[in-house]
């Protein structure tokens, strides 16, 4: 079910417009641009910006194809993807920790929090920092195992992997984990490390437009398995891509090449 429009309308009730989807070419070439934005009385009210439209759409493939009941988000900002995850779970759970260390952030959980209730979301919003109070949130607000399980708090290697760490321990054995950022903020060592303890590589989705990566069973879940694929374009198929924005960006450079091949072919013809 589509929730982008109901997303949307949740802020704007609380006074805030948002800008999201954007394509970088329209502002300058911006990776961040496709992010969602936040603004009250025509003023960013925050540096941390919002999953992208293109990955709600992703979550809701996802929920589509496998229903948790327990869900952990580490990193909530505003509330965004945490709200999202609510209109997608309305028989679930979803639990939000954030590190809360500023004002804004802090005023990002009560916000949470607030449109939880005003809309009747299965969402509560805390303060609390990965990994050290990742167990004792788990027992005290989702009352079970956690089942699905969204990374997005600490941009680095080695935080990425304390936190998948700190979750495994309270989540079941069939769980998924998604992880946001992961080619925007060079987070690909930190998952090969996860790869190693989980026994098998989280796939890389460069469909999405921060290049996140999913761990999971595709054997225990095959509907999730083919979800998935569709933002999983193979190898083959990003190496002609690639090529292709090589030949854009350097496209003067082929014309003059072609330009002196068709030189040099005539000033042959008269030897």
């Amino acid at each position: 079910m589509p929730i982008i429009g109901e997303l949307t309308e949740f802020y704007r009730q609380e006074g805030i417009e948002l800008c999201a989807g954007l394509a970088p070419i329209h502002v300058g070439g911006l990776p961040k641009a496709p992010f969602t934005w936040f603004f009250r009385e025509g003023k960013s009210v925050t540096d941390n910006l919002g999953i992208a439209v293109q990955e709600v759409y992703f979550l809701e493939h996802v929920l589509a194809a496998y229903a948790p009941t327990r869900a952990l988000i580490i990193g909530n900002s505003m509330g965004w993807s945490t709200l999202a995850l609510g209109l997608l779970m309305p028989k679930g759970m979803v639990v939000a920790m954030d590190t809360a260390p500023d004002p804004a952030m802090r005023e990002g959980l009560a916000l949470t929090n607030r449109i939880a209730t005003r809309h009747n979301l299965p969402v509560r919003a805390v303060q609390g920092t990965s990994p050290q109070d990742v167990a004792n949130i788990v027992d005290a607000e989702l009352g079970g195992l956690v089942d699905f399980a969204f990374i997005d708090g600490l941009h680095t290697n080695e935080q990425v992997v304390r936190d998948y760490i700190a979750v495994r321990a309270k989540a079941t054995p069939d769980a998924v984990y998604l992880f946001h950022d992961v080619v925007l903020f060079g987070l690909r060592s930190g998952m090969s490390e996860i790869g190693k303890l989980a026994g098998r590589m989280p796939r890389l989705l460069l469909g999405t437009p921060s290049g996140m990566a999913i761990l999971f069973d595709e054997q225990a879940h095959p509907a999730l398995a083919r979800a998935v694929a569709a933002f999983a374009p193979p190898e083959t198929a990003i190496r002609i891509v690639r090529q292709a924005a090589w030949d854009w960006r350097h496209r003067h450079f082929a014309r003059w090449r072609r330009s002196v091949k068709k030189r040099v072919n005539r000033m042959r013809e008269f030897f």
